[in-house]
């Protein structure tokens, strides 16, 4: 299978639109409920475009069709800037074929090429299969938001978790 791993930009809001509403129909574990995410072409077009100056989107193509995203967003507050929020997902027919690892692997090459020296992201503690990706990845937990996901009648607590890029201090 050939993939190819590739900043998104605005000319495939469609194609980024779709892998998105994919992966909410697939997993509880993204932010939106599968009625929640609608295609407004403008603001995808917006998003797409503020991620790309600050931060980055990146995407896995299969076939012409994003199958992946990883995204990581950016401050231009200079206390803050050297930090940089991740948001994944994978589809579930592509996920196991290493995609998340090489997409995590990108960010890596860039955010050091861009001087970003902490990466955080939050995930809910029942998603075992990421967290044990991201702990092989370098990311440790760093704290517990408790009932932060309200979702199936229940509430679910998420851990912060971060990796340092350079741990000399």
């Amino acid at each position: 299978m050939d993939i190819l791993y590739k900043k998104i930009s605005p000319k495939e809001k469609r194609k980024l639109y779709d892998c998105m509403k994919q992966l909410d129909q697939e997993t509880d574990f993204m932010l939106y409920s599968p009625e929640e995410r609608l295609y407004q072409e403008k603001q995808l077009e917006s998003f797409i475009q503020n991620t790309q100056e600050n931060g980055i989107l990146l995407g896995a193509i299969v076939q012409n069709q994003i199958v992946g995203v990883i995204s990581v967003q950016t401050s231009n507050l200079t206390k803050i800037k050297h930090t940089g929020y991740l948001v994944i997902g994978v589809q579930k027919e592509f996920q196991k074929k290493g995609i998340a690892s090489k997409l995590f692997e990108e960010i890596f090459v860039w955010a050091r090429n861009e001087s970003i020296h902490r990466l955080e992201l939050t995930v809910i503690t029942a998603n075992f299969p990421a967290i044990q990706l991201y702990e092989k990845l370098g990311f440790y937990k760093e704290g517990l938001k408790k009932d932060a996901i309200y979702m199936k009648g229940r509430y679910y607590d998420e851990f912060y978790m971060a990796k340092l890029l350079n741990e000399k201090r």
